[in-house]
């Protein structure tokens, strides 16, 4: 099997990209059969502005629905990117194969089972130095402590994600580890359903690192997400981070698939010139 093969069924990887989309909703999206496109005008991040498609065998008349997605995604004001998973349709690959289309973004999608973890395992508030909080108090210590990178956090990207937030109807988890002070050391927000437990932005302060509060923050999430009956916990990490992936090694991740964004020639001009004309702090995050 290739080093990049999905290690998962194509049901659970259909379950997970559903829960993907469920765990961070975006503002508009419109429905093609198993194609769904995604858009959120204004906002720079890919996964809430990406054409996804969720069945490989709804490949019918694809040049033709592509070319209305690709018109969709212009009258909306968003760039058009074809978010390449194992679901989708070898039509859709073929067609950007043969038109040059770039390639970018490559993240693979992790996965751990539940079954070997203790239930209820530091989920005592407060026992593991880690408490849950609210949506505003989340996004308040995201900000705080500088998110995942410098852009997140500016002031347009902190309402953005907690406009995104305020739209999850499942169950959102968000934890807060603090110092003595009270002062937030990290972050992290997990979203439990149907027996899945997602992780998304983790985030500690950069003094704090390696001192253990990234695993401390996503053992936290395991043990609410086994108490809650998830038998799945996944979380996507991008190929360049390193120290993400180790850490979630270390913890019994492993890789389920990847997938990578698709572009034709003419949307990677208009992204590129959108990133020229935009201040280098409001750049999109993926």
């Amino acid at each position: 099997m290739p080093d990049d093969a999905p290690s998962l069924d194509l049901a659970t990887i259909k379950a997970l990209e559903e829960a993907n989309l469920n765990g961070f909703p975006s503002e508009r999206s419109v429905v093609d059969g198993a194609w769904v496109a995604r858009l959120s005008p204004g906002n720079p991040a890919r996964r809430v502005n990406s054409l996804n498609v969720m069945d490989p065998r709804d490949g019918r008349d694809a040049r033709q629905r592509l070319a209305e997605m690709q018109v969709l995604f212009a009258r909306n004001g968003v760039p058009f990117h074809l978010r390449h998973t194992p679901l989708t349709p070898m039509a859709l690959a073929e067609i950007a194969d043969d038109e040059g289309w770039t390639r970018s973004g490559e993240t693979d999608v992790w996965v751990r089972e539940q079954g070997d973890l203790e239930v209820g395992a530091n989920a005592e508030e407060g026992a593991d130095g880690i408490r849950s909080v609210d949506l505003d108090a989340f996004i308040t210590a995201f900000g705080t402590i500088g998110g995942t990178r410098a852009e997140a956090v500016t002031s347009v990207a902190l309402q953005r994600l907690a406009d995104a937030l305020n739209r999850v109807a499942v169950a959102r988890l968000t934890f807060l580890a603090e110092d003595r002070d009270g002062a937030p050391l990290g972050v992290v927000l997990a979203v439990a359903e149907r027996g899945l437990l997602g992780i998304y932005d983790l985030a500690v302060r950069p003094e704090a690192r390696r001192q253990g509060i990234g695993a401390r923050l996503v053992a936290r999430c395991l043990a609410e997400g086994a108490a809650r009956g998830c038998r799945l916990a996944w979380l996507q990490v991008t190929a360049e981070n390193g120290p993400a992936r180790a850490l979630y090694r270390g913890m019994g991740f492993r890789r389920g698939y990847g997938y990578h964004y698709r572009l034709p020639q003419e949307a990677s001009g208009m992204v590129s010139k959108t990133l020229q004309q935009r201040p280098e702090t409001e750049r999109g995050n993926g």
